[in-house]
């Protein structure tokens, strides 16, 4: 036996269930007990890999969710009238939106990809998130300030209505939204790659919704901050509601980002490579176990070996196959051609729920203060029109504030929702819920029901961003992607769990993609935002109709 075991005080192994049979639970509990006992005793300690973690340490590990909801909360309310207060018309100002979507297809999953095989001492996910942190923090100084920045490169310094020609702060505008934006994205799929890897099996679906949860007071916090005019307080130090509340994003992403990247440390990819009992349990190795564990017991009913003794030795030919191998470009390259249809189906769904969404977000806050408050954008600065705009985009923020609450709320109960009525009826109905909500809202210009359909949304986005990540992670926690006859049938192509997660996240570029190149010419040719309400509910009725088709793997 391997010298970093300890011994048991006798042969005989009687377990919870009355007999020397071990259930899987029990299989799966000392295995985790074995690699704890081993990653304990390193150099470094990597025992916090295998053990179960408190509600404290999850929000800890998660807690850069919050400095990103918190973003995406100053984006959403701030960045279209911002693109519009420099000159755009809403066809021009939808296809800045496209620079990033384009960048984040085609780049972020790379970026996923390349995060599977980092070499250094630090880890594999952390370098890629703090550099991503760096240079979303850099864009979001730069986003409110475009215009300010253009007129010190000698833009004039005139009303929105007498622009014209080149201006300065229209490229350094869209520099700051691209950095923003994208990063921001890309971000969120290597966090969580990241605080899953740091997670036991059972922990995942615990993490995500611990996730969600905080990640909906982040937004929370943001959205309110939206909301409060700041011209009428001593804090407006930066000149502008929307400089003010990016300040404040930028200190809040800072502190969450620290706060993930010093919680837990990683296990370096050669020594994942080199020590088996370093890896994280598996399909192959959890069988492997159970065989070994049975054959045994068919031997003798009455002595069973433990089942934390197993050796290295065994470790390693029970561990080590190519799935624990890197994916190299190519594979990387190769899986998304050959994908499997349940993770083109959720890919699917999760791009209609992106459409959906974005319709809703990228356009509400302007879609009120123009539908809901009779304002005008472009009306000239003291005008009765402008002042009505103004009023709409706060109060837009606290429909959307409410979305955030209702998100944190929702999150904080979708695993027990999951457990009782399983994942189907809960990813189908939370879709379903959105799509009644925007269709209401669209049809009801009032102000009241906007505080009854922002909850819809919250409830949808709690639901879009746990359950597609958890099913990836059961997906690769089994090597199955394909079920007959209730039976998970193996998977024999190598894939990347990091490089899937960004995938699911590049559902997101792309469905900004086509929101940006084509609701912008559709607004401007009906002369009216509110079909963007009326797109968020047909998108999502389609998402909740390919739900039905997912492979949830008994989830």
């Amino acid at each position: 036996m391997a010298d970093t075991m300890e011994q048991p005080e006798t042969d005989v192994v009687v377990y919870a269930n009355g007999n020397s049979v071990p259930s899987d639970q029990e299989i799966m509990d000392s295995m985790l007990q074995v690699r704890f006992l081993h990653a304990k005793k390193q150099d470094r300690d990597y025992s916090h890999l295998f053990r179960k973690k408190s509600r404290l340490q999850l929000i800890r590990v998660s807690m850069v969710i919050v400095g990103i909801e918190f973003l995406y909360a100053a984006e959403t309310a701030f960045v279209t009238p911002i693109l519009l207060g420099i000159g755009l018309s809403h066809t021009f100002m939808t296809m800045i939106w496209a620079f990033s979507p384009v960048l984040g297809f085609f780049i972020a999953p790379m970026i996923a990809s390349f995060s599977d095989t980092i070499r250094i001492q630090w880890g594999r996910r952390r370098p890629v998130l703090l550099a991503l942190g760096l240079a979303m923090m850099a864009g979001m100084w730069i986003l409110p300030h475009g215009k300010a920045i253009g007129v010190f490169f000698g833009d004039p310094d005139v009303p929105v209505d007498q622009m014209e020609g080149f201006r300065w702060s229209i490229p350094v505008t869209i520099v700051g939204l691209v950095l923003t934006d994208f990063d921001a994205e890309t971000s969120n799929g290597i966090a969580r790659a990241y605080f899953m890897d740091m997670c036991t099996p059972d922990d995942q679906a615990r993490v995500l919704t611990t996730a969600m949860f905080i990640g909906g007071l982040g937004g929370t916090a943001g959205y309110v901050l939206g909301a409060i005019d700041w011209s009428q307080t001593n804090l407006d130090i930066l000149g502008s509601n929307e400089a003010t509340v990016f300040m404040f994003v930028f200190i809040v992403l800072g502190i969450g980002l620290l706060i993930t990247l010093t919680s837990y440390r990683e296990v370096p990819l050669p020594l994942i490579e080199s020590d088996p009992l370093l890896r994280p349990i598996n399909s192959n190795a959890f069988e492997a176990e159970k065989s070994r564990q049975l054959a045994v017991y068919s031997i003798s009913k009455d002595v069973l070996l433990d089942p934390v003794k197993p050796d290295k030795e065994a470790a390693q030919s029970m561990d080590e196959d190519d799935d624990d191998k890197p994916l190299k470009l190519r594979d990387f390259l190769r899986n998304i051609v050959r994908m499997p249809k349940s993770l083109f189906i959720l890919y699917s769904t999760q791009f209609f729920s992106q459409l959906g969404y974005l319709s809703y977000c990228l356009y509400f806050t302007d879609f009120v203060g123009a539908e809901v408050f009779g304002g005008d954008v472009s009306a000239p600065p003291g005008s009765p029109e402008a002042a009505l705009y103004e009023e709409g985009v706060r109060y837009g923020c606290w429909g959307m504030a409410v979305f955030a609450v209702c998100s944190a709320s929702y999150s904080a109960i979708i695993e027990q929702l999951v457990k009782r009525f399983s994942a189907r009826p809960v990813y189908m109905g939370g879709l379903l819920l959105f799509s009644l909500g925007m269709l209401l809202m669209g049809l009801f210009k009032e102000k009241f029901m906007i505080f009854i359909a922002c909850p819809t949304v919250g409830i949808m986005y709690a639901t879009m961003y746990s359950l597609p990540y958890l099913l990836v992670s059961q997906y690769h926690s089994k090597n199955s992607f394909e079920m007959k006859d209730g039976k998970c049938i193996p998977n024999t192509t190598k894939r990347g769990f990091g490089a899937d997660v960004s995938l699911m996240s590049s559902m997101l570029f792309l469905a900004q993609l086509i929101i940006s190149l084509a609701i912008g010419s559709i607004i401007d040719a009906v002369e009216t935002n509110v079909v963007v309400i009326f797109s968020a509910s047909i998108f999502s009725l389609v998402a909740a109709l390919t739900a039905s088709q997912i492979v949830y793997m008994g989830l």
